[in-house]
Order: structure tokens, then C-alpha cells, then sequence
């Protein structure tokens, strides 16, 4: 994460994670209706950034697994007209985001190229279970795409974090295999960011393989937030977010987390028996 440079010389990437969205648009996740703070961070997104080249949606893109849930983000991605693209999360139904995200503006592909750099988007989702494995045609998938584009500066993104975040409870239903996926980010040395979503908080490390090092990055839910570096599960006072990334073409970045104004979206922790 190095210095500004010249601002014409990167792309500019928003990651979106974690919307939890329902088929009642009124309904809530404790306390906090997801849509209506989905629809204020797209805002907030609009308001502070000058431009959009594209925007990742890193899982749990619906609570309820409901028709109408993704139906309700295509219609919000669409008003945008900036290219999306999603992947699953550990609440989502593969099928019916393939039924219901197809548009103009949003992909549910696995790579792309944009700018100097390259996107991989990959499926970390087990059926019916919280955590997250990269199944082998997964990790076969990713070493052929890296193969393919080797002197693009690369950014992997799937749902469950890739690094222990310092929580004991989330990283318990985090990334199985992480020694598996960094095996093969150690032989590439053009991966340069790896980002997820999952922990519904802002979490950044630089992670070192034998060969390489790499950014990690974690990002706050659009809805509720995790308390970090908590050794159980505790709901967040913090306000929903977004994550910007400036993705320079020498390989670099800047990144950094914007949220809502406090208390904008607080969550009712009665709701859950705080």
C-alpha cells in the first residue's frame, strides 16, 4: 500500500459484502433493516467517491435465500449502471443467483481483466455449513487462471476470510484449507490482494508466503458489524460500510474502509438477548 500516485493510473474498485438482504424489504437483521442501509451505503458510495469502474459483491447477498432478496440487489445494482460482479456466500443459493442477477451490469463470471490488473472470483461456499473450503476444482480453477495472466497484478476475492483475524469464533468458520490456497498464491507471485467478507468487520494484514506477500483484506458488512478481536460472538455499534480500493497499474494499492454516520443504522440487541 504505497503512496498517491498520478490519479488517472488506477482503477477504481468498491467491495460490497455481507447485505443479508430479505424478501420483505422492511424486514430486519437485528434491528437493522438490510435493504434500506444497502440502498444509504450505495448512496454514501456515490456521494464520496468520484468515480466507480466496478464493484464486487463478496457473498451473503441474500439472508433468507429468497427469490425476491436477489431480485431486490439487481434492481439496486441496475439504478448504478456500474459493472458488478458477485460471488456466493455460506447464506446464498448459487441457482438462484444465476435466475435473478442476470443484467447488463451484473456478472456472475470468475475472471476478469480491468486495467493492468486481473480479477478472480472464486466459490469458497460448502452446502449447508458455515465455513468455507475451496474445493479441488476450485483450487485447479485458480491455478489455471494464474497460469493464464502472469504479468497481471492479481486480486482473488471469495466469501470466508483467507488469514486467522485474531477472533476465535470467526476463525473457527473461516477458510478450511487456507495452507491449500496460499500453496498456490506462493508460486504466483503476481497475486497481490486477496479480499473477503464473512467477519462483517474491517480487518487488513499483509500476509508472507516463502515467496511472496500479500494483502489481506477483510471488509464491514452493509448491515450489521462483529465485534473485532473477540473470542465469541458479539454484535458491533459500529455503522454499516463499504471498502474502496485503488488498484494502480504498477501492481500497488490504496485502500480504506468508509462507513455511515454513527448511529445511522444501530442494531436492536435486545433482539438477540443482549
Amino acid at each position: 500500500m504505497k503512496g498517491k500516485q498520478n490519479s488517472n493510473d488506477f482503477v477504481s474498485v468498491v467491495q460490497l459484502t455481507d447485505t443479508h438482504l430479505f424478501a420483505d424489504i422492511e424486514h430486519s437483521l437485528v434491528g437493522i433493516k438490510t435493504a434500506a442501509s444497502l440502498q444509504q451505503v450505495l448512496i454514501e458510495m456515490q456521494r464520496v467517491l468520484p468515480r466507480t469502474d466496478l464493484i464486487l459483491i463478496t457473498g451473503d447477498l441474500s439472508q433468507d435465500c429468497s427469490d425476491a432478496s436477489y431480485m431486490h440487489l439487481r434492481e439496486m445494482i441496475d439504478r448504478l449502471e456500474i459493472p458488478t460482479y458477485c460471488l456466493a456466500g455460506n447464506h446464498d443459493s448459487l441457482a438462484l443467483m444465476r435466475s435473478h442477477l442476470s443484467s447488463p451490469f451484473i456478472s456472475l463470471e470468475s475472471a476478469l481483466n480491468i486495467g493492468k490488473w486481473r480479477i478472480l472470483l472464486l466459490s469458497s461456499v460448502v452446502e449447508n455449513a458455515v465455513y468455507g473450503r475451496l474445493d479441488l476444482s476450485e483450487l485447479e480453477k485458480l491455478e489455471a487462471m494464474l497460469q493464464q495472466e502472469p504479468d497481471r497484478p492479481t486480486l482473488i476475492a471469495f466469501h470466508h476470510p483467507a488469514i486467522s483475524i485474531n477472533s476465535q469464533w470467526m476463525d473457527q468458520i473461516s477458510l478450511e484449507n487456507q495452507d491449500e490456497f496460499w500453496a498456490i498464491c506462493d508460486r504466483y507471485p503476481q497475486v497481490q490482494v486477496v479480499i473477503n467478507g464473512h467477519a462483517h468487520q474491517d480487518f487488513q494484514q499483509i500476509y508472507e508466503t516463502l515467496h511472496n506477500s500479500v494483502i489481506c483484506l477483510v471488509t464491514p458488512s452493509t448491515c450489521i458489524q462483529f465485534t473485532p478481536q473477540n473470542s465469541k460472538f458479539q454484535i458491533d455499534h459500529q455503522s454499516p460500510g463499504f471498502r474502496h480500493l485503488r488498484l494502480y497499474n504498477d501492481g500497488s494499492i490504496e485502500t480504506e474502509v468508509y462507513r455511515l454516520k454513527v448511529n445511522s443504522f444501530s442494531p436492536d440487541l435486545t433482539a438477540i438477548g443482549y
